[in-house]
Formats: structure tokens, C-alpha cells, sequence
């Protein structure tokens, strides 16, 4: 039973891509594989102020809080600034001694009830990441929690991607790429998933499950829309599937055995 809710949670994520359920749909996809006490939902940008996007069973004068003292303190944010690396991220690795002690762990943290923390950083657009943070109160996550969104991480960045493409402005006329379109890299495709496709073929659904549509696809591979469109057609039928959602759930179904 909780096999079939995962992959409807899948499912439902994968529809809302590019619609106001987007985010909501995430947060569900990514809080069904780990348990958690508090949600938070962050964007950062490596030139601005933070944003508090969203949160489930959080405090808003915490988030007050945040948004007035703490956010210069944030391991997350300071991360993100220098690194500009997405990908699932524990706090562990970010707290050495000195910041266990300083303001963001020893008062933000304690004063929300936040034992342990760990996000999960998308590309958002521009020099923008989305963080979806989970917290808990009481018991950290174990390495093997961390490690279950790992494995399904490039899921999440092609989802997110996907949407950050449909809410981009469209490519100029001279081919330039719009400010924000900028999908995640091509995930890894494992040697053992889809042998009955080309070389060429892996290149295509690798740029699909990365967010890019037919137009982009056909301008990174030098071949016309309609090629492209080719590939993808022969694609479905060599997997004998009829749409992109269930391309993602064989996906997500490799990463996941």
C-alpha cells in the first residue's frame, strides 16, 4: 500500500509541474520518503535577501525572526552564496564547532524546537536555488534518510527544472537562452535501465528527465524540431509508453530499486 501512495505522490508532482500545485506537490514527493516535524520552504539568491517562501507546522514570528536577524547567519544561505551548489544537503556537514554554538544553531534553531535539519537545494531561476528544508524536533536524520533523497534527487531538480522552464519568458530571437531557463544537468542514466535505446536516444531522454523541451533539445543536438520529435516518438514506443510522466516514473523506478 504505501508502494502505490508513493507513486501516486510521484504522479501528482509530476502533473502539477508548470501549475500553482507545484510547490505543494514537491513538498509532498520529497516529505514521502523521509518522516519530519517541520517544513520550511526557502529561496536564495547568491546577491540578495533570502525569501521565505513556504512552511507547514512552523511559527511565523520565527519566520519573522528569520527574515529580520537570522538569515545572515544561515549556514544554507552562506552555502549557496559561495557554492552555487544544488543537491541534498544535511546540516551536518555544514556545522563545524564554532557555528554549533553560534546563532544560528545554538539560538534560531533551539528557539524553533530544531534539532537537526537538512535541505534539499534546487536551481531556480537565475542565481536563484529553492531549499526545501525538513526539521525535527527530536531524533536527527540517519545517514540512510539522507541517502533515500539522494538516490531520488535528480527527480526532484528535473521536476523543478521543468517548472522553472514553463515559468521562464520563451528564447529570444537570436537563440539566446531567457534569464531563469536553467535546467539542472543531464541526470546519469544507469548502463542496465533502457538498452533497447540508441546512444542517441539516452542523449534525448537525458535532456527530457533534465527539463528541456523539444526546441531546446533540438538546438543542443544540431537536428531539426521535427527530428527531434522523431526521436521522441520512437522513444515512447521502444519503452511502450505514451507520455512524459510515465518516462519519469520509469526513472524515478531505477533510482528507487
Amino acid at each position: 500500500m504505501r508502494m502505490a501512495e508513493n507513486w501516486q505522490t510521484l504522479a501528482n508532482a509530476i502533473q502539477a509541474t508548470g501549475t500553482g500545485e507545484h510547490l505543494d506537490r514537491m513538498i509532498d514527493l520529497i516529505c514521502s520518503l523521509v518522516p519530519y516535524d517541520l517544513i520550511t520552504v526557502t529561496r536564495y539568491s547568491a546577491t540578495e535577501k533570502p525569501e521565505f517562501v513556504k512552511h507547514r507546522r512552523f511559527s511565523e514570528e520565527m519566520v519573522a525572526k528569520y527574515l529580520r536577524d537570522y538569515y545572515v547567519y544561515d549556514p544554507f544561505y552562506a552555502h549557496w552564496r559561495k557554492q552555487r551548489r544544488a543537491g541534498v544537503l544535511p546540516l551536518r556537514k555544514l556545522a563545524s564547532p564554532e557555528m554549533k554554538r553560534g546563532q544560528y544553531i545554538a539560538e534560531f534553531l533551539a528557539q524553533s524546537r530544531i534539532c537537526d535539519e537538512l535541505g534539499v537545494l534546487m536551481q531556480d531561476a537565475g542565481d536563484r536555488c529553492l531549499g526545501i528544508f525538513l526539521d525535527r524536533s527530536e531524533k536527527p536524520f540517519r545517514d540512510s534518510e539522507v541517502q533515500a533523497l539522494e538516490q531520488r534527487f535528480p527527480v526532484f531538480a528535473s521536476l523543478h527544472a521543468r517548472d522553472v522552464l514553463s515559468r521562464s519568458p520563451p528564447l529570444d530571437s537570436g537563440g539566446g537562452k531567457a534569464e531563469g531557463a536553467s535546467p539542472q544537468s543531464e541526470p546519469q542514466i544507469p548502463e542496465t535501465l533502457w538498452p533497447e535505446l540508441s546512444g542517441r536516444e539516452k542523449q534525448v531522454v537525458k535532456m527530457i528527465l533534465a527539463g528541456h523541451p523539444t526546441a531546446t533539445v533540438a538546438k543542443r543536438l544540431g537536428i531539426t524540431v521535427g527530428t527531434a520529435k522523431n526521436h521522441r516518438r520512437r522513444i515512447y514506443e521502444k519503452l511502450d509508453i505514451t507520455t512524459e510522466r510515465e518516462l519519469f516514473l520509469q526513472f524515478f523506478h531505477s533510482r528507487s530499486g
